[in-house]
């Protein structure tokens, strides 16, 4: 869930390396105090390029070239990558603006406790139902029809468990840390997902419910 897919070890090669790469990028923002532009570069590099990448036809590109199944792998490494990096961004803006409000001490760590618990546990559970090719937007990014409508698990209580109570533990950083800064940049981040999910995911997923209807229309006229 934060960009590593053992699964794929064909990739992994390549992918330790990158992951070393922002790691050592992020600490060297830490240390030049780089955080507004590492934080305008994470959320770009997911938020605008995840769009570009399943908003355009750049991933038919990518299939045509490559193959679906290596095409996957390739939009996989650099999905995991925008994941890490927009980790790695968050964690650099709320570490620069510390102690910008005040709430006790053991207030904060008890209610970033308990809601990372909660909401990282709903994120978890979610991904665990849907299976992590969901996660990782394999049927957008191949064009393809999903699974099955879930009502399980924490779908039967909330409509969008992993863009929703899943990413609240995205603000516990901030809360424990008291950062009003990395509040209102997290904040800025959820709601980026939901801009996501409103004009990229759910017309993708309303065209194949309206495609699959009207199969099933058609097997039903051609019944009777």
């Amino acid at each position: 869930m934060i960009g590593i897919r053992l699964e794929k070890v064909k990739i992994l090669w390549i992918w330790i390396p990158l992951a070393i790469f922002s790691y050592l990028l992020s600490e060297f923002v830490y240390l030049n105090n780089l955080w507004i532009p590492y934080a305008i570069f994470g959320w770009t590099f997911y938020y605008i390029g995840n769009s570009l990448i399943l908003g355009t036809n750049i991933k038919l590109w990518m299939i045509k070239k490559f193959g679906k199944d290596k095409a996957y792998s390739i939009y996989s490494l650099i999905l995991g990558l925008m994941f890490m990096n927009g980790g790695f961004a968050i964690t650099q803006f709320v570490l620069a603006n510390q102690n910008t409000f005040n709430i006790p001490e053991m207030v904060a760590w008890t209610l970033g406790i308990i809601l990372f618990i909660f909401s990282f546990g709903v994120k978890f559970w979610s991904t665990w139902i849907s299976g992590l090719d969901i996660y990782y937007y394999k049927n957008l990014f191949l064009n393809e029809k999903g699974g099955k409508f879930i009502q399980s698990g924490p779908y039967k209580t909330f409509k969008n468990p992993m863009y929703g109570i899943g990413n609240i533990y995205g603000y516990v950083g901030a809360i424990v840390i008291q950062s009003l800064e990395g509040l209102i940049f997290f904040g800025i981040c959820h709601l980026s997902i939901y801009i996501f999910y409103y004009l990229i995911e759910k017309p993708f997923i309303k065209k194949k419910e309206e495609s699959e209807l009207e199969k099933l229309s058609k097997e039903f006229a051609k019944e009777f």
